[in-house]
């Protein structure tokens, strides 16, 4: 091809393109993809620092398998201390040292004006999870107090639960809305029943499954959404690998305590999301896990990325 025609090809295949990606950037595309990250920790609330659920890590994919259904999974960690974690003596444990890790993999449908979920969670709780190593990791690296108790931790055993989960839509106005959920979990890691009810204030996306509220923007073309979300969740509780371990069969110890038979937690979370890109925080307040221990408060930062 001679210096002439390659020119003008060029200069139309430019053109073609120009206009082409023009309108691709006019016209709205759903995207199906989101991944997110969520870090959970007791100093993000500003309040008492390594107590209790004093570390989470979170790590997501969420995938639109249809038009109103979602397949979504997790991989988690998460630490759990007592109070005076550098103390030697066990006798000063108002709750034990207990790691947890495990995946999760869930399927979201979605209707007008709620949703329905089911979850299935296997993994690990004790030594297995790693809890002690990466706590012990950070406090070096950030010169914290070495936690003493890691030793007396839960005990090594598997995990496995079914989780059922619901939520509906009961009030809307043009910038609030109201949202009462519920759920129930089965298994050697949480044997619970849940209800929660919460009211939100803002910049609200039009549709569900727009809506960071769902936990996911999957099947919608991403929207500007920017709201304050109160709200409290009062918990039945059965049974807490974190605080029992996995054996259901065993006796109640010093290392395995009795669960306080109901919590509640009271939340504010902030919410900014954009096409693509999302970002949330929020700090609650947890009454207390065990029948001697305290309640506490947790912060939590999440990002995620819709494509």
């Amino acid at each position: 091809m001679n210096q002439p025609k390659r020119t003008i090809f060029l200069s139309f295949f430019l053109f073609c393109s120009f206009y082409w990606a023009k309108g691709q950037g006019n016209m709205p595309v759903e995207n199906h993809h989101q991944v997110f990250l969520q870090v959970d920790n007791d100093a993000f609330a500003f309040m008492h620092f390594d107590r209790y659920y004093t570390h989470g890590m979170h790590l997501g994919y969420i995938f639109q398998v249809s038009s109103n259904g979602r397949l979504k999974t997790r991989l988690t960690q998460q630490i759990y201390t007592p109070e005076f974690y550098t103390a030697k003596s066990k006798k000063y444990y108002d709750r034990p040292f207990a790691g947890v890790f495990y995946g999760k993999i869930g399927y979201q449908w979605l209707f007008a004006s709620g949703w329905l979920e089911g979850n299935l969670l296997l993994g690990r709780v004790g030594p297995g999870a790693k809890a002690e190593e990466v706590q012990t990791w950070y406090h070096s690296l950030l010169g914290f107090p070495q936690p003493r108790g890691w030793n007396s931790q839960v005990e090594s055993g598997g995990l496995s639960n079914l989780d059922f989960s619901g939520a509906y839509g009961i009030a809307r106005g043009g910038n609030f809305d109201f949202w009462l959920a519920s759920q129930f979990s089965w298994g050697n890691f949480e044997k619970s029943l849940t209800f929660s009810p919460s009211l939100r204030l803002g910049k609200l996306a039009p549709t569900i499954r727009a809506s960071e509220i769902s936990g996911a923007r999957t099947g919608s073309t991403g929207s500007h959404e920017t709201y304050v979300q109160l709200g409290a969740i009062f918990q039945k509780v059965f049974w807490n690998a974190s605080v029992q371990g996995a054996d259901t069969t065993k006796e109640i110890n010093l290392d395995m305590m009795t669960p306080s038979p109901g919590s509640q937690e009271y939340y504010l979370r902030l919410v900014l999301s954009y096409p693509h890109f999302g970002v949330s925080y929020k700090v609650y307040y947890r009454t207390k896990e065990t029948l001697i221990s305290k309640g506490q408060f947790v912060g939590s930062i999440h990002f995620s990325y819709l494509f």
